[in-house]
């Protein structure tokens, strides 16, 4: 189907004025309103919207043009976006080169390592060896140069707005760099020594030669609370703990993300060439503000349709994008959900900055989509910040136009099936195997928005989102019995309804106007 009888089939989402619609409407409102307006959430704000995708009428709408904080449902903003503008057979790459020539077993000059902000190349631990590998091959013993981590193909920026200070130092917030590894973070693990006063055990995870972290946590009597304290220390690289752990604990772990993903992929390359044989006279530093000339050049031969990868010592290609998109919505991962914006923002207005991916994605959602601007605002790719902001009706619009899009089918794949993800929620009840969703968590928030195939064999695409939640484990609790309500749903199907599901007319009509 082409894209512009798409936008038809999905267009005028908004309405001309935000309505602030105080009482729930639609056929099942009887039925799941009083989920939302129990005793135990009062004071929370909710928003929600279900449309049929088989009829195109509305069963149930709720504030569903009011704003909310998406959370995590801002992922399917940017993985729709992604496979639109880079197809479902993307793949990343990260290229090693040599910068310099190789005479009698010595390059004169640097090792690069040259990434695109491919998220399998940051998520795998392992992927660096084969690199190390390659250059043993290539016959290099000695670099008389530095180690360089090249990540200009994206900038320099390392946070996106509208991220809390009290987030950057967890490791759900580890900073996108376009050449990183092992997700951009490390884990410190502290094990109590065998008797009380003495100094505990500290593992560094991966070990590494970039973090030095220096201990003074002393095993307490049993009984005693784990305290320990976290800080950077007054040098780069330096990592400070402190307190006291019991003889009796099991241990005490903690995520910390790296300041200098580029940085941190190359010392792990430099560590693995140590271990293989190979000198490294030079620095480990990075590359991110500027393009370096080698990777021009090489993106310049790859648009003249030559092979971009002459002389490279070793190349690795990503798995294709809708696998990637598929891990970005099952495990709600946001490094590889801000990596997947500001690429889009690279290759589609040639910059890899939050700016240029929230333009694009924007732009895709209000001129493909149909979605009102006023009805959504892209900050960041995971949905991170505070400053992202979706109405139930722009989430729904965009799940009816990805379910007949060219990519619906990697789209619909990527969303976790109640009963098997979705973190077990719904597990035995009759949403498992019919309804597909994505969940958003941040402090009084909770999302779910996706599809439900109903026990009468309509489809539907819904979206119920909370802000100001009391408890987000009884909000989660509501809009579970929500979906499983909305699966058991079986009422006669106008004639005709069902044909218009796969027609270029059909549209979802409550949802549209």
């Amino acid at each position: 189907m082409r894209r512009r009888h798409l936008v038809l089939l999905v267009a005028s989402l908004a309405p001309p004025r935000l309505i602030a619609q105080a009482t729930p409407t639609g056929p099942l409102a009887a039925q799941l309103a009083p989920f939302m307006q129990a005793p135990a959430s009062r004071g929370a704000s909710w928003g929600a919207l279900v449309v049929s995708l088989t009829t195109g009428d509305t069963l149930f709408s709720w504030r569903a043009d009011r704003p909310f904080i998406p959370a995590s449902n801002a992922k399917l903003f940017t993985t729709a976006a992604a496979l639109h503008y880079l197809t479902p057979g993307y793949r990343f790459l990260t290229v090693l080169y040599a910068d310099g020539p190789v005479e009698q077993g010595v390059l004169r000059g640097n090792l690069v390592l040259y990434g695109t902000g491919d998220p399998t190349f940051a998520l795998d631990t392992a992927a660096l060896a084969p690199f190390a590998d390659n250059v043993v091959r290539a016959g290099i013993r000695t670099v008389r140069g530095d180690v360089v981590g090249d990540a200009s193909f994206l900038g320099g920026e390392l946070t996106g707005p509208g991220w809390s200070p009290d987030d950057l130092g967890s490791a759900y917030a580890a900073p996108p760099s376009a050449l990183g590894a092992a997700e951009n973070r490390i884990t410190l693990t502290v094990r109590p020594a065998s008797r009380v006063g003495l100094p505990a055990t500290v593992r560094v995870d991966p070990p590494n030669d970039y973090y030095a972290v220096q201990s003074v946590v002393i095993t307490g009597r049993a009984g005693d609370p784990t305290s320990i304290t976290l800080t950077r220390g007054a040098s780069r690289g330096v990592i400070d703990l402190a307190g006291t752990i019991p003889v009796t604990s099991g241990g005490w772990s903690q995520g910390v993300p790296v300041e200098e993903p580029a940085v941190f992929a190359a010392a792990l390359l430099r560590q693995l060439l140590r271990a293989r044989g190979i000198s490294v006279t030079g620095a480990t530093r990075a590359v991110s503000d500027d393009a370096s000339a080698r990777a021009a050049r090489m993106l310049s031969r790859a648009a003249e349709g030559r092979d971009p990868f002459s002389g490279a010592i070793a190349v690795r290609r990503s798995a294709p994008l809708d696998q990637i998109v598929s891990m970005i919505n099952h495990r709600s991962h946001n490094l590889s959900a801000e990596l997947a914006l500001r690429t889009i923002g690279r290759m589609v207005e040639h910059e890899g900055s939050y700016a240029s991916g929230t333009r694009a994605v924007e732009r895709f959602l209000t001129r493909d989509v149909g979605i009102a601007p006023n009805a959504v605002m892209v900050s960041d790719g995971s949905g991170l910040s505070i400053l992202d902001a979706a109405t139930p009706r722009a989430l729904v619009q965009l799940l009816a136009y990805m379910r007949r899009a060219p990519e619906a089918a990697a789209f619909v794949a990527s969303l976790p099936a109640a009963g098997e993800g979705l973190h077990g929620r719904m597990r035995g009840t009759a949403a498992a195997g019919r309804l597909r969703a994505k969940t958003g968590t941040l402090d009084g928030v909770s999302a779910l928005a996706g599809y439900v195939t109903t026990l009468g064999g309509e489809e539907l695409a819904f979206s119920i989102i909370v802000n100001r939640a009391p408890s987000l484990a009884l909000a989660r609790a509501a809009q579970d019995s929500i979906g499983v309500r909305l699966s058991l749903l079986s009422r006669p199907v106008p004639a005709g309804g069902r044909a218009r599901r796969s027609g270029a007319a059909s549209r979802p009509r409550g949802c549209c106007r």
